[in-house]
């Protein structure tokens, strides 16, 4: 979630007392949260970027109530150059920039500092895949060259932080939280001027020299990154903040071939869609005018233009969010109402009945409930404990963790991992869960019991195997002796259902127990339900 914070009072002295009231309703719209206090805090999915400033929101609340159409504004042409130097191709080597002229930025100039910040989190996945760079263009002189420099350049970074760039890599706290985003080389990609000022090192920090204050009339923006659709939504998330504000945007000349051309970024603005009113009445359940469509679509910050029985959609670039049609309908349908549409009753085109996989497994529950255990449930992904003896063959490519890099393919570990996060509570701990793994690349759904308790044994949970089995199948079980992971040899074997294997049962061995943080004697067995129902039917 993304969550934008005004001062009520700061908020209504700048936009007036009915803007209040205007974005309270719109959250109805939109579907934001808005809290009311002092401090207003408004709280966003993540699926509309373009909202998360109060500029930008109130922008958007002002052409939905009050129908002020957008207009299809075209970037002006900059005399401003930026040079990019080929160096940087193998650093961070897409570019955008623009520039923006208007008002003093005032106090919006909170807004834009926590937009940045915003769109560095979000599109940016914390500037790995973009970062921005805001200059006040007044105190500086193009043209700019987009290069690398030594890490032994000195420089004074925008809180007055001084010394090498190495120095700010290791010391200042944006170096310290984002100098892994740079290889480890001599040279890092820099911003720098006519004069070989330093403007920005991206993704790291910028420079004091070109520091917006709240008289700043010119900015220059730059945007680095390493995907160059990325850079090209934040340009345009950017832009949009500005144009919100009242600014004119023009674009620099660019020389070097890195990142989205001009004419990239240009097509991504008002893009065209053509939308079947057919189409529209399919999602809505009910028959649309051409009229009622534009209408909506217009109140949205969309350009839309008859062509029955199509309507000409164009959508703005700082809307990254639309990927095609259902979008555009998404959107006319929160415009349109979703309390206008009309309810259908859908005849269903079978009868239903209980799932009866569902239903035994409900069975076994209250079997397991019914000896003294308490349910609980652990993630499917996990990692850590899987090193040794995984089969599962199903592993996370790209994991944020290596605590949550394969999908399980037993629950024993896991209710291990359980009872070494709980060591506070009291003994006997007597466990279930009931929850899917996979095992050489099929799904199964396993029954796991646990016990920790100082007389717990691989015996104590074989009567527990033999109490459940008696209560839940008539057929013959037996333990055939075998080495499982985690488990004292002699002490751990496989179970067998009317000589069919079905699962496996153990005692822990106390190296594991120890790896686990784990001091109390610990059984369990583990079967696969599946299994279980085949022979109860």
């Amino acid at each position: 979630m993304v969550v934008v914070r005004r001062l009520r009072q700061s908020l209504v002295d700048e936009y007036g007392k009915e803007i209040y009231s205007l974005l309270k309703s719109f959250a109805d719209v939109i579907g934001y949260s808005f809290e009311d206090e002092e401090e207003i805090k408004i709280e966003f999915n993540p699926d509309r970027p373009d909202l998360f400033s109060i500029p930008t929101l109130v922008g958007a609340a002002k052409i939905f109530y009050y129908n002020e159409p957008i207009v299809r504004s075209l970037f002006q042409a900059s005399e401003i150059e930026v040079a990019i130097s080929e160096g940087v191709s193998f650093i961070r080597p897409y570019f955008a920039g623009f520039v923006a002229e208007g008002p003093s930025i005032g106090s919006k100039l909170d807004d834009l500092i926590d937009y940045q910040e915003i769109i560095h989190q979000t599109v940016g996945k914390e500037r790995k895949k973009v970062s921005i760079g805001i200059h006040d263009l007044d105190k500086t002189e193009p043209p700019f060259r987009y290069t690398t420099i030594s890490k032994l350049e000195r420089m004074k970074t925008y809180d007055s932080f001084e010394g090498t760039i190495e120095d700010v890599l290791q010391k200042h706290p944006k170096g310290m939280a984002y100098s892994s985003l740079l290889p480890d080389s001599r040279r890092v990609p820099a911003i720098l001027d006519k004069n070989g000022g330093i403007l920005s090192v991206p993704p790291i920090v910028n420079g004091i020299m070109t520091k917006i204050e709240p008289e700043t009339r010119k900015f220059f923006v730059d945007i680095t990154g390493m995907d160059s659709n990325s850079v090209k939504y934040a340009f345009y998330l950017l832009a949009n903040f500005f144009q919100s504000s009242k600014y004119r945007i023009s674009l620099p000349k660019i020389k070097g071939s890195y990142g989205p051309s001009k004419k990239e970024i240009l097509d991504f603005n008002f893009r065209p869609y053509r939308l079947n009113l057919k189409y529209v009445s399919r999602y809505l359940g009910d028959k649309v005018s051409e009229e009622n469509v534009i209408l909506n679509l217009r109140k949205m910050g969309y350009v839309a233009e008859p062509g029955y029985p199509e309507v000409m959609v164009y959508v703005p670039g700082f809307r990254v969010d639309v990927m095609g049609l259902v979008d555009i309908i998404e959107d006319f349908i929160k415009s349109y109402g979703i309390e206008n549409v009309r309810e259908q009753y859908v005849s269903p085109g079978t009868i239903g009945s209980p799932n009866i996989f569902n239903e035994i497994k409900e069975k076994i529950r209250d079997v397991v409930v019914g000896l003294g255990f308490q349910e609980v449930m652990t993630f499917v992904l996990t990692g850590k404990y899987y090193q040794e003896d995984f089969q599962g063959e199903v592993r996370i490519e790209n994991p944020k963790s290596e605590d949550y890099s394969v999908i399980r393919d037993r629950l024993y570990l896991n209710l291990l991992d359980l009872l070494a996060r709980n060591k506070k509570h009291p003994l006997p701990q007597r466990i279930f869960e009931i929850g899917d793994v996979i095992v050489h690349g099929k799904q199964e759904t396993h029954l796991c019991v646990m016990v920790e308790d100082n007389r717990s044994g691989v015996s104590t949970s074989k009567s527990i195997l033999t109490s459940f089995l008696k209560r839940f199948s008539d057929h013959e079980s037996k333990i055939s002796g075998k080495k499982i992971y985690g488990c004292i040899e002699g002490r751990s074997g496989e179970i067998f259902l009317s000589g069919k294997s079905i699962g496996v049962i153990g005692e822990v061995h106390p190296s594991t127990l120890e790896n686990f943080g784990l001091v109390n004697p610990i059984s369990f067995f583990e079967i696969n339900i599946q299994e279980l129902i085949d022979q109860h039917q």
